[in-house]
C-alpha cells in the first residue's frame, strides 16, 4: 500500500463526519446521525460511489438547507472530500464507508429525497452486470428508500451504462423525467450537483466525450 493512501486510511478514521459501516451488524432503523439532532428534519440526498465527494460538496453547498451523504467503499478516497468540507466548514456533508449493496441498512424506508448515481463503474461484463448500479436488485432498494415523488439522477460518460439504465428503468416500472444526451452542449440546465464538474468528468470532456444525464422515478 502506498505511503499516502495508508495515512489517508489512518486519517480518515478519527474524522466526525466519516460513518463506518462496521462488521456486518445491521443497525437500528433511524440510529445513524442523519435521522438525529440538527439533520432529522432535512431533506436528504445520496451520492452512491462518491470516491472523493466532489459531487456531494458541491450539493451541499449550493443546497445549505438539506444533508448530503456521500457513500463509498474505498475510505482512502472518501479521505480527500471529507476533510475539504471539515476545511470548507461545510456542516451538511456526511460520508458512509459502506457497499452500495448495505445501504438498505442505513437509511429508512422513504426517507431520501434524491439519490444520484456519479459516474458508476459501468461494469461491461456480461457476468457483471447484476452489479450494476442500475440493476433491477439495485432499483428495488432506491424505491424503497426513496420518498414519494424522489428523484434518482444519473450522470456517465458511458453509452454503454446509460442506454442500459435507460431499458432497465423502462423495464422495472419507473419514469423518465429528464434526459440529456450532452449536457454540457445542449440547452440544458442540470440541478446543482449536475452542475459540479469532477476531476474524472473534466477528464472525460477533454477527450471530446459527451456526458449524458438521465433523471428518474420509481415510484
Amino acid at each position: 500500500m502506498a505511503k499516502n493512501k495508508r495515512h489517508k486510511y489512518e486519517r480518515v478514521r478519527h474524522l466526525p463526519n466519516v460513518i463506518f459501516s462496521g462488521s456486518g451488524e445491521v443497525p437500528a432503523p433511524g440510529s445513524q446521525p442523519w435521522y438525529r439532532g440538527r439533520f432529522a428534519g432535512m431533506e436528504k440526498v445520496l451520492e452512491l460511489g462518491c470516491g472523493k465527494g466532489e459531487h456531494s460538496l458541491g450539493f451541499a453547498a449550493a443546497n445549505p438547507g438539506k444533508l448530503c451523504v456521500g457513500i463509498d467503499r474505498k475510505s482512502h478516497r472518501m479521505c480527500v472530500g471529507a476533510e475539504k468540507a471539515l476545511d470548507l466548514g461545510l456542516e451538511n456533508v456526511l460520508f458512509l464507508r459502506a457497499r452500495i449493496e448495505q445501504i438498505k441498512w442505513f437509511f429508512v424506508e422513504q426517507s431520501i429525497h434524491e439519490i444520484w448515481l456519479t459516474f458508476p463503474d459501468p461494469c461491461p461484463k456480461t457476468r457483471t452486470i447484476k452489479s450494476r448500479l442500475s440493476a433491477p436488485s439495485f432499483l428495488d432498494v432506491y424505491a424503497g428508500l426513496l420518498v414519494p415523488g424522489g428523484i434518482v439522477h444519473l450522470k456517465t460518460d458511458s453509452d454503454m451504462f446509460f442506454d442500459y439504465t435507460r431499458t432497465s428503468v423502462e423495464r422495472w416500472g419507473g419514469r423518465e423525467i429528464a434526459v440529456a444526451m450532452d449536457m454540457h452542449g445542449e440547452d440544458f440546465n442540470p440541478p446543482a450537483a449536475g452542475k459540479v464538474i469532477s476531476a474524472y468528468e473534466n477528464a472525460a470532456l477533454l477527450r471530446g466525450t459527451p456526458i449524458k444525464y438521465l433523471a428518474f422515478e420509481l415510484n
